[in-house]
């Protein structure tokens, strides 16, 4: 794919670090811990990777309506709209046969349902369908496209499509604001600037900072943060912060949900009698386990913690067959049109529509934040709009690290440290001369958790995999409600081998052993992704299903039996990564864990106070605040493993710690940045206690 160096000169030149697209609003902005610098990084990274052509023709993939849809099919496809002749080609594959299929246009700008246009009847064409056509600029005239859709010939698009997806962010903030000329859309070598393409207005754009012709970043993403934290669009008084605290990683557990009232919204189910079954109380209140109707609303709903929404920018890419992955679908749909559907999710298909970011909005939504059960939009709920989209798409985007780490370049001062870091990082274990494994030699990590973020080393993309975490026996809250659904991740076909016995029904995709055989104790798998091991020490409990409690309890579950008798313990080809660890070295992996989220913890509280130093109160409190859990989490997760490797870098952040709870206290500017600057030297001396 060729780089168009001229789109990322002339259309990003002087946007990115702090700087605005366009004037600063009068008030502060407050991005809380959204960070417009990253999220600037990211999109240059996306334009760099464009296709030369890119400024002419807009890409939209493709992808199964997964759950919390009508209909759902294995199958793929991608549209491609040329901007200067109004050409719209639409590809589809995997469909079934013998049905017809429409592709429709969806413009959710309309005020009371999306407004639709149909481009016709899918035709037979390869193993696939496909559909050209050329469109009316007067038919179309003020229409937005911001959704295509491929549906059963006279299913309403609007709620029963097979395919499904939107602009990306990216795409949109590409296509707001743009020189066209610099973008040379026209004849090469032209002497005069050619004028914008012909059909630009049918492009979705991001909302325009006030006063200027291009969107600010830093306003898109304080927006985001004001619907994450206060919007509760018309639902029952939950938000996305209900469950997904910014002063707690953006997630919740069990601890957390002791502390809260009972008049907070978290516990709906329990005060609303409309809602008395929109979660199980108990497990929620002992486990912090929801209930997800990832399956679809017509089957049983599953229990899932919730996921941090740290570093969602490095977990995105959706591991395929064609990229030499294990198990999803093959389809070069997929590979070649930089589809929307995206890794979210515990199993990675709990999104709507498209199944990308943006779409697990709306998903969560409806899952969530109705005021009944009968789920009716405009009624029990109403879905963010595209505007509001972007705006919290433009936030989670912005949310942690934006780049890996890399491990490599990482030298800890405590031995036992770098001795977890040698475990976590071969891939696998030696073998002796009899070809043996020489099991303790390696913990197997880095195979699935590249850099210890969430990327295969083999694809670099996220995976699912099957680790028999949803075979343990006794998992806690099975014991506390036996009569919970088995959770089956990937996909909603019904198997009924699920469960530590291999006799309980749940819901997956079907795939088989990825060895090519099914022997009796490695049934159909049950396949959920592979998170991000860098944020992992502060955001317990583990698993998808909260059923491990510790760091030192999540690394030990890999030496046993449920793991290595699992599929994800053998790569499709056979290579062994089944692990046989000491405790010992459990302890030093474990330490190794504790030791990057806290480099981790340094790095963003020393980004908030920065934010802190510029803004007058009480938006400086408010980030000192979110501050201070950054600083705190790095001391528990330092202290939280009893082995304390690095006690001076410890006794540093106990110091910032209480230099900002001073500094969150003062009305003064002056003194209150004295002392959080005092924070941001001692925090940066903790690092240097513990890496060279």
């Amino acid at each position: 794919m060729k780089h168009h160096k001229l789109l990322v000169t002339a259309a990003l030149a002087g946007l990115w670090g702090f700087a605005l697209f366009g004037p600063r609003s009068p008030e502060p902005l407050f991005t809380g811990h959204g960070d417009p610098a990253a999220l600037g990084r990211l999109f240059d990274r996306w334009a760099a990777g464009q296709r030369e052509d890119g400024n002419r023709r807009m890409v939209v993939g493709l992808a199964p309506t997964w759950a919390l849809s009508k209909a759902t099919a294995a199958a793929g496809g991608r549209a491609t709209l040329d901007l200067a002749d109004g050409w719209m080609r639409v590809e589809a594959t995997g469909l079934p046969a013998g049905t017809a299929y429409e592709a429709w246009l969806l413009d959710r700008h309309a005020p009371a349902r999306p407004a639709a246009f149909k481009l016709g009847t899918l035709a037979p064409d390869g193993a696939g369908y496909a559909l050209s056509t050329r469109l009316d600029r007067d038919r179309q005239a003020g229409f937005t496209l911001d959704a295509v859709a491929v549906v059963r010939a006279g299913d309403d698009p609007a709620a029963a499509g097979l395919l499904s997806g939107s602009p990306s962010l990216f795409q949109r903030l590409r296509y707001t604001g743009r020189d066209w000329a610099a973008a040379r859309i026209g004849p090469p070598g032209a002497d005069q600037p050619p004028a914008p393409p012909a059909f630009d207005f049918l492009l979705p754009k991001v909302a325009m900072a006030a006063g200027g012709n291009k969107p600010s970043l830093e306003q898109l993403i304080a927006q985001g943060h004001r619907l994450f934290t206060k919007e509760t669009f018309g639902g029952n008084g939950r938000t996305c912060a209900t469950c997904h605290r910014p002063d707690h990683n953006h997630t919740i557990d069990p601890q957390y949900i002791a502390k809260l009232p009972p008049t907070d919204p978290l516990f709906v189910a329990e005060t609303n009698p409309a809602l008395k079954d929109l979660e199980k109380p108990a497990l929620l209140r002992q486990f912090g386990l929801f209930l997800a109707n990832v399956d679809g609303f017509d089957k049983p709903g599953v229990m899932r913690g919730a996921p941090h929404l740290l570093a969602l920018s490095t977990s995105l890419g959706f591991e395929t067959k064609a990229m030499g992955g294990e198990f999803q679908e093959d389809s070069d749909y997929f590979e070649q049109s930089g589809r929307t559907a995206q890794a979210v999710g515990w199993s990675q298909d709990g999104a709507p529509d498209g199944g990308s970011l943006r779409d697990f909005a709306k998903g969560a939504v409806r899952q969530h934040l109705p005021r009944t059960l009968a789920r009716i939009e405009g009624v029990d709920f109403r879905l963010p709009t595209e505007a509001e989209l972007d705006a919290l798409e433009a936030y989670m985007l912005s949310l942690g690290r934006d780049t890996e780490v890399i491990l490599a370049a990482l030298k800890f001062k405590s031995p036992v440290v770098e001795r977890g870091k040698a475990l976590f990082d071969q891939k696998q274990n030696p073998v002796d001369a009899g070809q043996q494994p020489v099991f303790g030699q390696s913990a197997n990590c880095n195979g699935c958790h590249m850099n210890a973020g969430a990327m295969s080393s083999t694809t670099l993309a996220n995976p699912t995999r099957d680790t028999g975490v949803e075979r343990m026996r006794d998992q806690l809250h099975h014991l506390a409600d036996p009569t919970v659904a088995y959770d089956g991740g990937f996909g909603q076909q019904l198997q009924t081998d699920c469960g530590p016995d291999f006799d309980r029904a749940c819901y997956s995709d079907g795939s088989l052993d990825p060895r090519g055989v099914r022997p009796a104790a490695h049934p159909r798998l049950n396949r959920f992704n592979t998170p991000s091991l860098i944020e992992a020490a502060d955001t317990a409990p583990f698993f998808h299903n909260n059923s491990v409690a510790t760091l030192e309890e999540a690394v030990a579950y890999y030496n046993t039996d449920s793991f290595n008798n699992s599929p994800g313990a053998f790569t499709s080809k056979g290579a062994n990564r089944q692990t046989h660890i000491d405790s010992s070295q459990v302890q030093a992996v474990a330490l190794f864990l504790r030791s990057i989220n806290a480099l981790e913890n340094i790095r963003s509280a020393n980004a908030l106070d920065t934010k802190a130093l510029a803004l007058p109160q009480p938006q400086a409190g408010q980030m000192v605040h979110l501050a201070m859990a950054e600083t705190q989490d790095a001391i528990e997760v330092l202290r939280g493993g009893m082995f304390i490797p690095f006690p001076d870098a410890l006794a540093k952040l106990e110091q910032a710690y209480q230099l900002q709870k001073q500094a969150r206290r003062e009305a003064s500017d002056a003194p209150r940045n004295d002392l959080l600057n005092q924070a941001l030297a001692l925090r940066t001396a903790a690092r240097a206690d513990m890496v060279e």
